[in-house]
C-alpha cells in the first residue's frame, strides 16, 4: 500500500498536502509505470480528489480485476520460475 505521512504526503491529483483527518483513498502497486493510469498505482490522494477524477471508475475496475486475480492465485506453486510465469500470464492485460 502507499505510504501515508498527514502533513507530508502530497496527493497526486490535486497537490496539496494530505492533513491528519483527511479522508483519503489508497492503492498498493498494481500497475507498471508503463500504464496509463499508473499514477493512481502506489499512491495515496484526498479521497474528494479521487471521487472527482475523471478515471476513477477505470482505475476501480482495474483495482477490483487485480485484486480477483491476486485473490485466486495458485498456492502450490513452489519455485520462483513457477510464480514469476504465473503472475506473468495472469497480469497480462495490465501492461
Amino acid at each position: 500500500m502507499a505510504l501515508l505521512f498527514p502533513g507530508k504526503t502530497e496527493c497526486l491529483l490535486c497537490g496539496k498536502v494530505i492533513q491528519q483527518g483527511d479522508a483519503t483513498v489508497g492503492f498498493p502497486a498494481f500497475l507498471r509505470r508503463s500504464h496509463p493510469l499508473s499514477r493512481y498505482s502506489d499512491a495515496v490522494f484526498h479521497a474528494t480528489c479521487f471521487v472527482a477524477s475523471p478515471d476513477k471508475e477505470a482505475v476501480e475496475v482495474l483495482f477490483k480485476r487485480y485484486e480477483e486475480i491476486w485473490n485466486s492465485r495458485p498456492r502450490h506453486l513452489k519455485t520462483l520460475a513457477e510464480i514469476e510465469a504465473w503472475g506473468t500470464e495472469a497480469f497480462k492485460d495490465f501492461k
